[in-house]
């Protein structure tokens, strides 16, 4: 059984680049959804292995466990987050079915996505733009005329190890511990070791570092705020601290991450090739 984090997001509709390096198995609430446009990436979804070339769309729904498993160097486009209300004409889609197959072919799907893929992008560094929304509801217009969908079946998240990893996404940038987590949850702390090394099959500190740089490569894209201040608000109390996890989960510093999310809007490339 591979690890299964459930990730906790603020923001109620995020437009972004994709996912520039590994992160494994998590679920979270909202919908997720990838659109390469360079580069290739590998991805599981529900136990299952799936590779991105550009032009395909991988759709995630919610509470659905998933995996960046191997991101190229080169990659770069479009990844969608929001919660399944933001559309009301379509949540109840989102809420009651599942693609068959989570994996749209480039060579499936209907030729109007490219147009709104790209329009998206230009869009993705204005927060507040209203268009986002409009094209939101249009992407999913068209895509749901492209997917295959089948009832999903009831699947209870009352158990205890989803009870872990949703307290701890809700307090991860707090300074938990095995001992006061436990506490927390009223359980022992051998008990909650024991979640982790038998069912979750992750190290407690190696989760909580997880999620804490996975919020700062967010927060590296706001130039408002500085190295100092995100390590703080990731919950690190020592920059040093954070500047040594997050070399050690993405293979640069925090500074050098900064400074390639800058370098290149992704369709700068799409257009030269």
């Amino acid at each position: 059984m591979s690890s299964v984090f459930y990730e906790q997001r603020s923001e109620n509709k995020f437009v972004g680049i994709i996912c520039d390096h590994p992160f494994p198995a998590h679920v979270h609430d909202p919908v997720e959804i990838v659109c390469p446009i360079s580069g290739t990436l590998s991805m599981t979804i529900s136990g299952q292995q799936y590779h991105l070339l550009p032009g395909d769309i991988a759709v995630v729904f919610p509470a659905v466990p998933h995996s960046y498993d191997i991101v190229s160097e080169d990659v770069d486009g479009l990844t969608l987050i929001f919660l399944p209300d933001t559309i009301s004409e379509f949540s109840r889609t989102f809420r009651t079915m599942v693609p068959e197959n989570p994996v749209l072919n480039r060579r499936d799907k209907a030729p109007e996505l490219n147009v709104v893929i790209r329009n998206l992008i230009k869009l993705s560094a204005q927060e507040s733009s209203p268009l986002q929304l409009g094209y939101l509801h249009l992407f999913l217009a068209y895509l749901f005329t492209c997917l295959q969908l089948q009832p999903i079946e009831k699947h209870v998240q009352s158990n205890l190890s989803y009870q872990v990893l949703h307290y701890i996404s809700e307090h991860f940038t707090e300074p938990l511990s095995l001992e006061n987590t436990a506490h927390a949850l009223g359980i022992s702390r051998i008990h909650l070791s024991h979640i982790f090394s038998q069912q979750l099959h992750i190290n407690f500190r190696q989760y909580i570092n997880t999620l804490r740089i996975d919020r700062a490569c967010s927060l590296l894209r706001d130039p408002s705020y500085s190295i100092s201040q995100i390590a703080y608000l990731c919950g690190y109390g020592n920059p040093r601290t954070f500047h040594r996890a997050f070399l050690a989960q993405c293979g640069m510093p925090p500074n050098q991450y900064r400074a390639k999310l800058s370098i290149h809007n992704p369709l700068d490339d799409e257009e030269q090739a």
